[in-house]
């Protein structure tokens, strides 16, 4: 048997002690139940006379103060078998309050990263549509009225929805259909397109692709 499943649970161990003990007690128990009824069974011969019953009245009577002691020493020792068995539980619980605790350290560790990243994200968001709404301002001031800032601010309020649709808060987003939802790669690459086909259609009118 290896350490790990000897030490497999010292509560488990302690019972087993605990039940061991139990047991012997309760056979040393049936055995003066024995002597008992067999003392009922010799004890008027014995007082009137019966030698060979006498002599074997005095094996029982040895033998029930032997019992009787037994006893004692056995209740004794149930009784700090029982409180092993609580110090072991009470260790365990220990245990497992140690592990949650650690198991709870590193959650909260978790928890602190998540938010810096939650945090890092909506900055980035932040930065992106501020970037995407620049670019919009400056195809507009060049002339193209597609994509506008109407549609910037419709679509990317359907992408912010759908992307919260995947986290702890799209209870509040259900109502948004599937075929509503966005998200910005889709939109502004279709924006993207329609933009080189106009600035292909320019060239073409110009006389041909300029050097960038």
């Amino acid at each position: 048997m290896s350490k790990q499943t000897t030490k497999l649970n010292a509560v488990e161990n302690a019972q087993k002690t605990l039940h061991e003990l139990e047991a012997k007690r309760d056979a040393v128990t049936a055995s003066r139940q024995n002597d008992e009824r067999e003392l009922e069974a010799v004890a008027f011969a014995a007082h009137t006379g019966d030698q060979k019953a006498s002599a074997k009245l005095e094996t029982l009577k040895d033998r029930a103060l032997r019992r009787d002691l037994e006893l004692k020493s056995i209740d004794a020792a149930i009784t700090v078998a029982r409180q092993n068995v609580e110090a072991a539980k009470a260790d365990e619980a220990a245990a497992d309050q140690r592990r949650v605790a650690l198991e709870l350290r590193e959650l909260a560790k978790v928890m602190r990263a998540s938010a810096k990243k939650c945090d890092a994200g909506l900055a980035m968001l932040t930065e992106g549509a501020k970037e995407m709404r620049d670019a919009i301002a400056q195809t507009n001031a060049r002339g193209l009225g597609n994509p506008s800032a109407t549609q910037l601010q419709s679509l990317g309020e359907r992408a912010v929805l759908t992307a919260l649709l995947e986290m702890p808060w799209a209870r509040a987003f259900q109502h948004i259909e599937p075929k509503a939802r966005q998200t910005f790669v889709g939109f502004a690459t279709q924006w993207a397109f329609a933009i080189e086909r106009a600035v292909d259609a320019k060239l073409k009118q110009g006389g041909g692709e300029q050097a960038a």
